[in-house]
């Protein structure tokens, strides 16, 4: 019976407190593994949305611009007295912006909406309105319709435009904003008078070079059809 009743006890027994250390041990080393695994792919899983977000607001953007550019097109064809694509000069707190005359369909008729691309802290902004020819004498001017402002692309540093001037080649911004400008404040021929379209250059392609999180960004928009 004595012997009987110490096989039970030795039988009945637990871990020992070094066997528990050990265990407690491995249990850490196995969830400090996990968690690190877990992390790494959270992280990736982070990366791979944000550059997704950010292939996304890309995409949109250039298909913004080349929707507007398209757009500008058939504008060439109503004789106004500013071109359907134009550019401004970069200053010390100005960048250069793009400036579009593109079709809009409204209530009963095609109407011209003036659209405007230009970087502003870090955020390429898209702006439009509603645009009115003044009064042919130049006499009664119509009043500035305030542009709404819609950001496209955020992060930033730099933006760059060139147009395509027909028989000139590429041109900078700074080098075609003079030249549009001047061709715009010609005095009408008696032609035009007459109502034929004025003579005006002719933008028919569009470069807009971006620089964000330090890769440079470059798309050409064909304008013409």
């Amino acid at each position: 019976m004595r012997v009987r009743e110490r096989t039970v006890r030795r039988a009945a027994r637990g871990f020992t407190l070094l066997e528990l250390l050990v265990a407690v041990a491995l249990l850490s080393v196995l969830a400090v593994l996990t968690w690190r695994g877990m992390d790494s792919v959270l992280r990736g899983r982070d990366r791979i949305v944000s550059a997704s977000d950010e292939l996304r607001s890309l995409t949109v953007a250039m298909a913004q611009i080349e929707e507007d550019l398209r757009r500008s097109w058939p504008i060439r064809l109503l004789g106004l007295p500013e071109p359907s694509i134009s550019f401004s000069i970069a200053t010390d707190r100005e960048p250069p912006s793009l400036a579009v005359l593109r079709e809009t369909r409204g209530s009963d008729a095609v109407q011209v909406q003036r659209v405007i691309y230009r970087l502003r802290d870090g955020v390429f902004e898209r702006g439009f309105s509603a645009w009115a020819a003044p009064s042919p004498d130049g006499t009664q001017q119509v009043p500035a319709t305030p542009f709404t402002w819609q950001p496209i692309l955020r992060d930033v540093q730099s933006v760059e435009f060139r147009g395509w001037l027909d028989g000139r080649g590429w041109l900078p911004a700074a080098s075609l904003a003079p030249l549009l400008a001047a061709a715009a404040q010609v005095p009408a021929t008696p032609a035009a008078a007459a109502g034929a379209a004025r003579p005006m250059p002719q933008v028919t392609g569009v470069e807009v070079v971006l620089m964000s999180r330090g890769e440079r960004i470059a798309r050409v928009f064909a304008v013409a059809d």
